[in-house]
């Protein structure tokens, strides 16, 4: 509190609406003029103190009360007292905001590494929901959905899902492609190539020869299912050196028999040698 011998201390100042100063200056000016003529010249001072504490009171009034039309003064309620201080302990304070807690997130689930699940799992993304059809061999399998088929293998241990193909095949080098699985070897790796689809319908004589750039020839194996569908299937693994660049090398050709008809085909590198889809050569 101040010295009581200076008077009232004013409040605050804060912002008042045009409507609201002038209606203050005018209760001012008249105060003054009804007490200018018969107050004597020794409480004037008296006087001026008490216009300060007027003008007080009623600022205060005008910003803790309002009146209509006064838009953009804050309305507190509480004491209409006159002493700031007692304003200030009449007057509502909003307490600090408090920060709402950062909700908590699910964290992502594992990374699961391409090629290391079961084919059902691994064929997810490639023909989702196919069913096991046929068994060709121990690690290699044929799944089915509609009139679609993949090929599915666990050479080497990574599982490699092929990608689908229609069950009424064609003759071209998307029927007859490749996959291509590499195992670090001695000096290199260990390729291992795979490829299989099904005999067509009709067809009693039926093979697909592969030549390596090696020099090996391959023969694919016929494989017949519960339901009395063939399927065939080719598999070859070699060691290649390390550095070693194959577009460089003979492509790998193909020889397709089915009775008394041959095409033969030219599988192109990093193309017609890539016939996986869950994962890259």
């Amino acid at each position: 509190m101040g010295d009581p011998t200076s008077g009232p201390t004013p409040p605050p100042e804060r912002p008042l609406p045009d409507r609201a100063r002038a209606r203050i200056r005018g209760e001012l000016l008249q105060y003054a003029g009804d007490n200018r003529s018969t107050a004597p010249r020794w409480l004037v001072p008296a006087g001026a103190a008490a216009a300060v504490a007027l003008v007080a009171g009623l600022a205060f009034w005008a910003v803790n009360a309002g009146e209509p039309g006064d838009e953009g003064l804050p309305v507190t309620g509480g004491s209409s007292s006159t002493d700031p201080v007692a304003a200030s302990t009449n007057a509502v304070t909003t307490p600090p905001s408090v920060p709402e807690t950062q909700s908590t997130t699910t964290p992502p689930e594992a990374t699961v590494q391409v090629g290391t699940r079961p084919c059902d799992q691994e064929l997810e993304f490639v023909l989702d929901g196919a069913q096991l059809t046929a068994q060709l061999d121990d690690s290699t399998a044929i799944y089915v959905r509609g009139d679609r088929f993949v090929l599915c293998d666990t050479v080497g241990g990574r599982t490699t899902v092929h990608k689908a193909l229609p069950l009424t095949p064609r003759v071209d080098a998307a029927t007859y492609a490749v996959s291509t699985s590499l195992e670090p070897a001695q000096g290199g790796f260990r390729v291992t190539r795979v490829a299989g689809g099904v005999v067509p319908d009709g067809v009693t004589d039926f093979d697909a020869i592969y030549e390596f750039p090696d020099g090996h020839v391959q023969h694919a194996e016929v494989v017949t299912d519960e339901q009395g569908r063939r399927w065939w299937l080719m598999t070859y693994s070699y060691h290649e050196d390390a550095g070693v660049n194959e577009t460089k090398l003979p492509p790998i050709r193909v020889a397709v028999i089915q009775d008394a008809q041959e095409d033969d085909l030219s599988l192109r590198w990093g193309v017609d040698t890539c016939a996986q889809a869950n994962h890259g050569c």
